[in-house]
């Protein structure tokens, strides 16, 4: 799904949370400084438990050695680090807290109960232990990065992009330095510099795949389409010399989406990352369900969201309706919700339309996992996929029995955490299966809810948008990052065919926009003809789209929100359609709204509907006519006939699981 209002919506939302890139800190040096005898003799046993993999055992001796000298600051130290062994995340804490209590010059101490905050989503109280450190002792590299990647979960960019400035004056090739620079410039939306933050970590280390997909991504981001050839050349390599046994830092299949329609490709690439997560929570935490197997005894499906977008985002304004419309005596509806309260009314809509809404911000994923499991939720839906805050850490201790992926991310999630994957004939054919780890389970008609309760504001007019009055325009509100060389080269030949028609595109990076107006130049077009927008609120965003004349989507990565958002308003849209989920959203939605013709299958037949449509204005109009007039009444904006496919479509996974049978493709059921 991708989104036109803000910028802080979907753009930056690949980036890999800092701390899956991070390890606890090592428990201090094995002597202890001071204590009585049989303190020291109960701390070496615990030791040499730890040394065996004990850790259970070693925990009550360390435990046994803070109760009988509790002033060493080693003990506490020692115990904190086996208790975060043991997933007991309050006591890790609390005993890591008193060892650094008992001596603020300890660097480890310090680093341990920051890190152990982190990993509690705790990041402004690891800052504030962070800078409670004795000034005396000397700041290394490990405290800056740990610093930077509080920082950067508080999205205090710059700073962060300092303190790994900081590591790196230090180890000038931490690969970790420059992946998390190369993150916070890009939430700076200094995309080149952050490609080549990407670059050098490809270079240094060839088989590391995340610095060669995020490089790739980046410099699409920024339109520099000069390196494309290098990046994607060393995204291969990286791919090439992955195995089933290579260990990789957290990353984002979400890149490869905009890169290639290459759907087997996709789950490959997913596959790697699906891997890490999986072996990341280890065994399953919950084997068994009966908290579930209860709820629907007593005749309810209780089914849980997770997202960290329940706020003012294109995920919630498409979803909240649905929230308010499924049926109370058939479903119990759960949010959990791991993102920030914008205090939005939106925000307020959503929590209201759920029967318990569920704040797990500052909770670690066996916490929250452990709270879905003991709510007994019968189906858990992720509304993240690869996306920022994702959660699917969660997903992968199998907190209920059914687990589904639903809107948010356009692709497989190539683990074995998730059992189904909602889409519609067009979006997700069942001969496409090979593309999902997911079985496919399909709506009648369109996966995409609408809300008809959302603005249909009065148009702006073009003088107001900075248009002109008597040219043909054609506009993209896609993100840049989907603004392929190839897709720009095509739109540049409709441009020459129709004299005098205009591209307005949302490109509000003074950079992009002068890389953008450079490729026109090369390719022939006057710059004045390409025509920037910027970011601006959802309601303002609604009321311009009117005033162009034909919406000219990217490929291979479509506009999924951004399209249904054009036919609300009754610009068309001309879609080509690929293999890729990515690459058949908008088919799907144009589908359900009367126009499949709008959704072509070549490159070509793209570029002569484009060109017909702006010589032809009566097809043009008969369009426009077409969603203006019927707007109220088609499918894809039927928000009563969608909620009760869902609902019905929840309920056959449901019968299924009550069967005992293991889940299987769900064909669409008129």
């Amino acid at each position: 799904m991708s989104t036109t209002a803000s910028p802080s919506t979907r753009s930056l939302r690949i980036a890999a949370p800092p701390s899956a890139l991070l390890s606890a800190a090592a428990p201090a040096p094995a002597v202890p400084l001071r204590g009585s005898p049989a303190a020291h003799q109960q701390w070496q046993q615990g030791v040499t438990l730890l040394r065996q993999g004990r850790h259970a055992q070693a925990a009550v001796k360390f435990e046994r050695a803070t109760q009988l000298s509790p002033s060493v600051p080693l003990y506490w130290l020692n115990l904190a680090s086996v208790q975060h062994r043991l997933r007991r995340a309050d006591a890790a804490m609390a005993s890591a807290r008193r060892s650094f209590a008992l001596d603020a010059s300890s660097e480890t101490a310090c680093h341990l109960l920051a890190e152990l905050l982190r990993l509690n989503n705790r990041d402004s109280e690891a800052l504030q232990v962070l800078g409670a450190l004795d000034p005396a002792t000397p700041r290394g590299a490990r405290h800056w990065l740990l610093s930077g990647a509080a920082q950067m979960a508080l999205q205090q960019w710059q700073s962060a992009a300092v303190a790994f400035l900081q590591v790196l004056t230090e180890k000038p090739a931490d690969i970790e330095s420059y992946m998390q620079l190369g993150f916070a410039l890009a939430n700076l939306r200094r995309y080149g510099e952050a490609a080549e933050c990407f670059r050098t970590v490809s270079i240094l280390e060839p088989t590391h795949f995340g610095g060669a997909i995020y490089a790739a991504h980046y410099a699409a981001w920024a339109c520099d389409w000069v390196q494309g050839g290098d990046d994607l050349g060393r995204l291969s390599q990286a791919l090439q010399l992955q195995t089933e046994h290579t260990e990789n830092a957290a990353f984002s299949p979400f890149c490869m989406l905009s890169m290639n329609d290459d759907a087997a490709m996709h789950r490959r690439v997913a596959e790697i990352e699906g891997r890490r997560i999986a072996a990341s929570a280890g065994q399953a935490v919950h084997r068994s369900w009966p908290q579930a197997g209860a709820a629907l005894a007593a005749g309810k499906i209780r089914l849980g969201f997770v997202s960290a977008d329940f706020r003012v985002h294109a995920t919630s304004m498409l979803l909240v309706q649905t929230l308010e419309r499924l049926p109370r005596d058939r479903f119990e509806v759960f949010l959990y919700s791991h993102g920030n309260d914008d205090r939005s009314p939106l925000r307020q809509r959503v929590i209201n339309s759920a029967d318990h809404f569920v704040d797990c911000l500052e909770m670690n994923a066996d916490e929250e996992a452990a709270r879905i499991h003991d709510d007994g939720i019968t189906i858990l839906v992720d509304l993240s996929g690869y996306t920022a805050s994702t959660r699917l850490s969660v997903f992968a201790r199998r907190p209920a029995p059914l687990q589904v992926l639903w809107l948010a991310y356009p692709s497989t999630l190539g683990g074995d955490f998730v059992d189904y994957v909602v889409g519609d004939p067009i979006l997700t054919p069942l001969a496409h299966a090979a593309d999902f780890r997911e079985q496919i389970a399909q709506l009648p008609l369109c996966y995409e809810p609408t809300d008809e309760a959302r603005e249909h504001p009065e148009p702006l007019s073009r003088a107001e948008c900075g248009l002109p009055e008597d040219r043909f325009v054609y506009t993209c509100f896609n993100q840049s990052y989907k603004i392929t060389e190839e897709v720009f080269s095509r739109w540049c030949r409709i441009l020459q065919r129709v004299p005098g028609s205009v591209l307005w595109l949302l490109v509000p990076q003074a950079e992009i926009q002068q890389a953008l107006h450079a490729r026109a130049a090369e390719r022939g077009i006057d710059a004045a003809r390409v025509i920037f927008a910027p970011f601006v609120s959802p309601e303002q965003h609604l009321a311009r789209l009117p005033q162009a004349d034909l919406f000219l989507d990217t490929f291979p990565y479509g506009a999924h929100t951004t399209c249904s958002d054009a036919l609300w308003m009754g610009l068309p849209v001309l879609t080509q359609v690929g293999r890729s989920f990515s690459a058949r959203v908008a088919a799907s939605l144009l589908n359900a709204v009367g126009l499949p013709e709008m959704a072509v299958d070549s490159e070509a037949a793209y570029e002569e509907r484009a060109v017909a449509l702006a010589t032809e204005p009566g097809e043009l109009e008969r369009l426009r006519d077409h969603l203006w007039d019927n707007r109220r009444d088609l499918a894809l904006f039927d928000n009563t006939r969608f909620t009760g496919e869902i609902a019905a479509l929840f309920e056959r996974m449901v019968g299924r699981w009550q069967q005992g049978l293991a889940p299987a493709p769900l064909a669409a059921q008129a």
